[in-house]
């Protein structure tokens, strides 16, 4: 199973959501993902050094590539970390946004790529951010993806999900809505997108714990 995951600012500064997501990835069955990122609170924090924003903003986004990939390894999951400027990987030239898939989809069966949203903008000639609902819809097309995993912005959506789904009168025929777990970066969310808990990511390929948004 081929899918993308989006990590947002919140859950990427958040310690044990990162620990548990790696062991998550190293419970799944024959998966392939693009693990897609941007900065976190550490930006902040290197601001309050003194480091200007647009500097500090690369600079979080690259370290946390390294960490992300270290965490996974930590776990046995085997992952390559890129950047998309990277051999203009991913270049905006104005409005267009041009994705190199032949060098994304040939990297080693079984291993995971970590992908940062820090692109080549050609017009610029920088390293620029690029959102990551702007990305993530991208890679989504591009790459022909069906399944681009969006995780809660609380532990709750686990539970509540699982009531909607369950045969029991008091949720039969109930339509719940879950916009409020989407994390704000993400709303509204790139198309072919999934709300999804911790448990459920690790269940991949088995998609049942899943909620189509």
């Amino acid at each position: 199973m081929k899918y993308i995951a989006i990590i947002d600012y919140e859950h990427l500064d958040h310690s044990l959501f990162m620990k548990s997501f790696s062991e998550a990835m190293a419970q799944q069955v024959g998966c392939s993902g693009i693990i897609l990122h941007g900065d976190s609170a550490y930006t902040e924090r290197l601001i309050q050094t003194g480091t200007m924003r647009d500097e500090a903003t690369i600079r979080s986004t690259r370290d946390l590539n390294h960490r992300i990939v270290a965490l996974l390894a930590d776990n046995g999951v085997a992952g390559i970390g890129l950047n998309g400027y990277q051999k203009q990987i991913i270049k905006k030239t104005g409005n267009t946004l041009h994705i190199n898939d032949s060098w994304i989809e040939e990297r080693p069966a079984g291993t995971h790529l970590v992908l940062s949203n820090l692109i080549w903008d050609a017009d610029a000639q920088k390293i620029v951010s690029m959102p990551l609902h702007t990305l993530a819809e991208a890679l989504t097309i591009q790459l022909n993806r069906d399944t681009v995993v969006i995780f809660s912005t609380d532990d709750d959506y686990e539970s509540i999900f699982l009531k909607n789904n369950s045969d029991d009168e008091t949720s039969a025929g109930q339509v719940l809505d879950f916009s409020n777990k989407i994390p704000k970066e993400l709303d509204p969310p790139p198309i072919n997108s999934f709300l999804s808990s911790l448990r459920a990511f690790g269940d991949l390929p088995d998609r049942k714990g899943l909620q189509a948004l």
